[in-house]
């Protein structure tokens, strides 16, 4: 009964949260204007943006911030080659996916765990922060722990064979939880806590992600090259 909920229900619950919730949140921005102007997917300075923080610790933070969105990046792209690659049984690309997943794991862990820290020994930051920037970086740090932990302490390979093959039976409308009953357990939170995450996503300021610069195409110039003094 619980593997059928975890992983049967939960993960279409997910998918659809992930799905209509950031189409609602992309559609009601056209519908919105920002400073005068109709705006993609913008409800104010930081509904939908991250709050800059660049200021505080920059030092430290630029390394950290590079670690985290390339290892996410790297992870995204690695976990895609790893089930296709473990639904397919094509072992080099599960290999693939087993090394370059660890190193940007390890990346994205980095850069997660260092932006959490950063915002509790920063007075500023903590003043800037909202429950939500916690909570976020919570789920990262948990879910990269579980997938590290699995692959570098427990030292167990092949997951994505089974694994894949669930993922197949779900695109498909054929849900067969049994593919993963027998995964280990740490690797079952990592699947649960992921899924969770990707319910949460689109009420978050990750959306920033899906955020494209398309107005830079054709918007005039802007000229620094002169100060214009304010009549008083």
């Amino acid at each position: 009964m619980f593997d059928n909920f975890f992983f049967v229900g939960l993960p279409y619950i997910a998918i659809l949260l992930f799905v209509l919730g950031l189409a609602y949140r992309t559609l009601t921005g056209f519908k919105t204007f920002y400073r005068g102007k109709p705006a993609w997917g913008a409800w104010g300075d930081f509904l939908w943006t991250t709050r800059s923080t660049g200021f505080f610790g920059r030092a430290t933070i630029g390394p950290a911030a590079l670690c985290l969105h390339w290892g996410l990046i790297v992870l995204i792209v690695a976990h895609l080659i790893g089930f296709i690659g473990g639904a397919a049984n094509w072992g080099g690309w599960v290999s693939f996916f087993r090394w370059t997943g660890m190193f940007g794991g390890v990346l994205a862990l980095y850069g997660a765990c260092w932006a959490f820290v950063r915002r509790l020994l920063s007075a500023q930051l903590r003043a800037m922060s909202t429950l939500e920037d916690y909570i976020v970086l919570l789920f990262l740090i948990v879910t990269l722990a579980l997938g590290l932990y699995h692959s570098i302490v427990q030292f167990v390979w092949g997951v994505s064979y089974p694994v894949g093959r669930w993922l197949v039976s779900l695109f498909t409308l054929q849900p067969d939880a049994s593919w993963v009953a027998t995964i280990p357990l740490t690797m079952k939170l990592h699947i649960i806590i992921a899924f969770t995450f990707l319910a949460y996503f689109p009420f978050t300021k990750l959306v920033h992600a899906f955020s494209y610069p398309l107005a830079y195409i054709t918007r005039p110039y802007i000229s620094m090259r002169r100060y214009v003094g304010v009549k008083k």
